[in-house]
């Protein structure tokens, strides 16, 4: 016999806020990670949920990233630039296309990014959670 389900607990109305207040919520920005180390990708995503945003998605692989890229489910994203023999940059490029704003993490720092790409924030691995909030930060305006 499976566990038995809990009920989800009813919230009362918020004092000071319409009853049909979702429309003013604020949304916290959604970021997909784009990784295929997977203990890597697990501290970013971590990270990026203790800094208070919303991870859409964790990938590992750039066909994965190219499936999402008009789905609409994410509004920022952080790019390890080598996956799995391969580079991000085609993917890269499509974001920049649809002017959805990205940035770099790689362990080989800013030389590893060609040229048209230098105006993007680069992470350099490791890096920590003030560095990623601070790029995260830049990126959402």
């Amino acid at each position: 016999m499976g566990d038995p389900v809990m009920p989800i607990p009813q919230r009362g109305p918020i004092p000071g806020l319409p009853a049909d207040h979702t429309h003013l919520r604020v949304a916290a920005p959604r970021v997909l990670v784009v990784e295929d180390e997977m203990t890597v990708a697990m501290l970013i995503e971590d990270m990026v949920s203790e800094l208070a945003y919303e991870v859409a998605a964790v990938v590992p692989r750039l066909e994965d990233a190219m499936r999402l890229l008009d789905s609409e489910l994410f509004d920022l994203a952080v790019l390890d630039v080598h996956l799995n023999g391969k580079t991000v940059f085609a993917f890269a490029a499509e974001l920049e296309d649809r002017d959805i704003p990205f940035l770099f993490a790689t362990a080989y720092g800013p030389q590893a990014i060609p040229a048209q790409f230098q105006n993007h924030a680069v992470l350099r691995k490791p890096f920590g959670p003030v560095e990623l909030r601070k790029a995260l930060m830049q990126l959402s305006g």
